[in-house]
This record gives C-alpha cells, structure tokens and sequence, in this order.
C-alpha cells in the first residue's frame, strides 16, 4: 500500500506518470499499474485525461492527496523512531552557542563517529545562557559556551581557543552586533565603549550566519570569530582582550559510564 501512495503523490505533484515513475525509480508501465491497483482497491478514479493528454487530478485526489501525505510521513517517522530509540543506543544531547556551532562542534562530533551505533545524538544550537541552563536542569549531557560560567553542579573546563575580530567594511557606517545574552555582545560593547564609537546604524542580529552573509556581500562591519573569515573579508586582528575561550560543560554528577567515557574524549580534544 505505501508504494501505490508514494506513486500517487508523485504523479499528483507531477501531473506526469513519467516524471513520477523517474522520481520513484520505477518504470512508467510499473507507476500506471500502481494507480490503476489503487483506484482498484478504493472504487474511485484519481486521474483522467485532458485534450493534450494531460494528466488531470479527479476530486478524489484532491481529498487523499492530504492524506496521503500524512499516512507516509507518519509511517517514516514510526520508522525512524524504531530505528534509533533501540535500548542499545544512549540518549547524548549536546547543545553548542551560536559561534562554536558551526566551528568547533564539527571537530567534536567527528571524534564521536566511532560511538554512534551506542549513541542516540542530538544536536542544537542555543545561546551560551540556555546551554548552561539546560545542563544545570539535567535536559542535556553536554555543552560548549562562549563565557566561562559557573555552578556547583557544574563541571566547566577550557576546550578551543578563538579569537574575535573586527571583520568588514568600517566606511557603511553599519555594525552588526549579536543580540543581548550572546557572548560576542559582551565583547562587542566593551569595543564600542573602550573605542569611543557610537555606529550610525546599529543592527542587531541572532545568527553568525547572517552576519557573515552581509560581510560577504561588502556590507557594514562586525566583531566576529576568526573561524568564520574567508577570502573575501578583510578583517583587522584586536589585542589579546579579544582572545576568548569556549568552554565544555557537563553534568559534573552524571553517572552512566558510556556518557562520561564520551565526555572524557571530548575532554582530550582540548587546545590547553
């Protein structure tokens, strides 16, 4: 039944039992027999023919398009969860800020490779506060933050070195800054103040992404990590006071031994 309605929606979204038949990797004759079995079992025609030989969506298509669509997605998902919630995986939620996401957390997760057939991971993208929250509340196993951040319930520890940067173009007249709560935001006030600088346009933005898209395109100025630098950014390197840290934290009383080994090679990949 799940391949008839996989051709059905193609040839639906299509309107082509050839472009539907090459989308599903079956050949024509194999997609028109599927829609005719299927017409078949529910007494109903879902396509007819226009003067052109086009193919045309009955009414009954239109009603179990939608739910069709529903049915495959639902049957994926049970799937999937099948899958990867086996009792031999272990649940490792890792949560990174917005700077080390796309930079550092890579070079983590390659490490973890070996460890997937035991590990059920999660990956997301937070600012470093919820990050330390989220570990302090036991929702997830570890962490990477922008700031050093304490707790006694907390282990936190030095993991990659990074440096910020003034990267773009000072003569737009624009700074992009990260919004309250990020800890490029800190050091970006600390620059304006110490600098005497009050931008004309002072634009505040909750992704490096972003940011970095504008710099590419030669628009405004900002203070950034030197990760995210490429070729087509000038950039002028700041004194030491921009030399930060990011930090791994965990659960310092977390007890599963296959959590703490893999913790302890996250551990082993830092920079001091």
């Amino acid at each position: 039944m799940f391949a008839l309605l996989e051709t059905f929606i193609a040839v639906f979204e299509t309107k082509s039992f050839t472009r539907a038949a090459s989308q599903c990797f079956i050949s024509q004759p194999t997609a028109t027999v599927r829609i005719k079995k299927l017409e078949e079992e529910l007494k109903v025609q879902h396509f007819s023919r226009g003067q052109h030989q086009e193919v045309i969506p009955t009414e009954s298509a239109h009603l179990l398009y939608p739910k069709a669509l529903k049915t495959l997605n639902d049957w994926n998902e049970l799937q999937f969860s099948l899958k990867n919630q086996t009792p031999s995986r272990k649940p490792f939620k890792i949560a990174a800020s917005h700077s080390s996401a796309t930079t550092v957390l890579p070079l983590i997760f390659k490490n973890l490779i070996p460890e997937l057939e035991q590990l059920n991971i999660e990956l997301m993208m937070l600012d470093s506060q919820e990050v330390f929250d989220l570990i302090r509340n036991h929702e997830i196993h570890f962490g990477i933050i922008e700031k050093p951040m304490m707790d006694e319930t907390i282990e936190t520890f030095p993991l990659f070195k990074d440096e910020l940067v003034l990267a773009g173009k000072p003569e737009n007249d624009i700074f992009f800054i990260r919004e309250a709560g990020s800890g490029v935001a800190h050091y970006t006030h600390n620059y304006l103040k110490e600098n005497n600088l009050n931008p004309k346009n002072l634009v505040s933005v909750n992704n490096n992404d972003m940011i970095v898209s504008q710099l590419n395109a030669g628009i405004g100025v900002s203070l950034i990590s030197k990760r995210f630098i490429n070729e087509n950014i000038a950039f002028q390197s700041l004194d030491e006071r921009y030399h930060r840290i990011f930090y791994g934290v965990s659960f310092l009383a977390e007890q599963d031994k296959l959590l703490k080994t893999v913790i302890k090679q996250i551990k082993n990949l830092s920079e001091f």
